[in-house]
């Protein structure tokens, strides 16, 4: 293949290389620090600033990626990012120590400095990556990194309760601030690094904090899947809202099984993500897979909103779960393949897509809310999964056949 990205240099083998496997880890611990810190912080703002707090808490880590994100791709394109990288993963690792040292309202704002770190970390490693492994072993790095995320997103709240109750509030921050400390030293060790590509001629001009957004608005694949994953994050962002009231009033179920139903997801995604490689070399139309994903979410939600005990619950979460992980994996594998040609746009490109999902997600937090008041979490989750078929229906032709049009461009690129 045609490679456009620096240190592009490993061969197909049965093992990922080292780098990869390094940062995925390393990127999975401090996953598993944030979870276990998030608890914390949900109990500390309910302690210290009421129900209202609680809300303030999840609005100042989710604002500040919809507000900066551009501005951070903008940065992540023009900067080397293992400086970059090493600088900002630093400064979050303070801004946690001081969080363990905090109270009220400074709670609120350093959240927010640390979410404002993340808008520029979360696109840095996403250019990173494919700049590490060849087009064809880069499913089973995302399915990787995938699996380690879905071990820390389940482990993550367990262990946060049993350290948060035997260790307290400042141990819980001094720790998340360590894992900040580990990630940084894997990317000072490995000493990998994606230099920064300056556009020329007719691109320059559109060469901005908002080229991102223009590249999506004018591309038919990145369009299409940015409005899918929009449809996808308010969906299940408002059945996030609701699916509590859903397992315990309408199921019948108490926190324990509301814990069990959420490690049944888990599983699956972690089932799906270990194998990736075999799904991508089985199924090399990465757009068809993703679309077949989104059409399983659906019907799986619709599915979901019919049942009547906790066990079937269980057993539709476990196959959302596999679902997920699918279409998660497929997404990021459609948007690197789509952006080989403006590599230079990438970290505005992904930071764009990244503060879409985000501010859907604010979004369906209020919706999720005001459509409690007057309907039932049953009917609200039947209605989503109503809404996610009629965008799906609207925009997977792009998908498809702009996927299809990715592929050739591979393949004709090959060697």
């Amino acid at each position: 293949m045609k490679h456009i990205f620096r240190n592009m240099t490993f061969t197909s083998s049965s093992r990922l290389p080292g780098p990869i496997r390094a940062i995925a880890t390393a990127r999975a611990i401090s996953l598993l620090g944030d979870e276990i810190a998030l608890l914390a912080l949900l109990f500390r703002a309910k302690g210290e600033l009421g129900h209202w707090g609680v809300a303030a808490m999840l609005i100042a880590g989710t604002a500040p990626l919809v507000l900066f994100g551009p501005f951070a791709g903008l940065l992540v394109d023009r900067v080397r990012v293992r400086p970059l990288l090493i600088a900002t993963l630093t400064a979050q690792a303070i801004t946690c120590v001081a969080l363990a040292f905090s109270s009220g309202i400074a709670l609120l704002a350093l959240i927010g400095l640390l979410a404002t770190a993340t808008s520029v970390v979360t696109p840095a490693f996403q250019v990173l990556i494919p700049t590490l492994v060849s087009d064809e072993e880069l499913p089973r790095a995302m399915g990787l990194a995938q699996s380690l995320f879905a071990i820390a997103g389940v482990a993550g709240p367990f262990l946060g309760g049993i350290l948060f109750a035997t260790f307290g509030f400042n141990w819980v921050m001094l720790l998340n601030a360590a894992t900040f400390v580990v990630i940084a030293g894997v990317v000072l060790v490995l000493r990998v690094d994606r230099a920064p590509e300056r556009a020329s001629g007719e691109k320059d001009i559109n060469d901005n904090w908002r080229s991102g957004l223009r590249i999506i608005g004018r591309e038919p694949l990145l369009r299409s899947l940015a409005i899918l994953l929009v449809m996808v994050v308010l969906t299940f962002g408002v059945v996030n809202v609701v699916e509590i009231f859903y397992t315990t009033v309408v199921l019948h179920a108490g926190p324990r099984a509301y814990g069990v139903l959420g490690l049944c997801m888990g599983a699956g995604m972690l089932v799906a993500s270990s194998l990736t490689g075999k799904l991508t070399s089985r199924f090399l139309h990465a757009e068809r897979v993703f679309l077949f994903a989104c059409a399983s979410l659906i019907a799986l939600l619709f599915a979901f909103s019919q049942v009547r005990s906790v066990w079937q619950a269980a057993i539709v979460l476990f196959i959302v779960g596999l679902a997920n992980a699918v279409l998660n994996i497929q997404a990021n594998l459609l948007l690197v393949r789509s952006t080989m040609e403006v590599a230079q746009f990438r970290g505005r490109i992904f930071s764009a897509v990244s503060s879409l999902m985000s501010a859907s997600q604010i979004i369906s937090i209020a919706i999720g809310g005001a459509l409690l008041a007057i309907w039932g979490p049953r009917t609200i989750i039947m209605s989503g999964s109503i809404a996610a078929a009629f965008a799906l229906a609207l925009t997977f032709r792009p998908v498809l056949e702009a996927g299809a049009s990715e592929l050739i461009a591979v393949e004709a690129t090959s060697f």
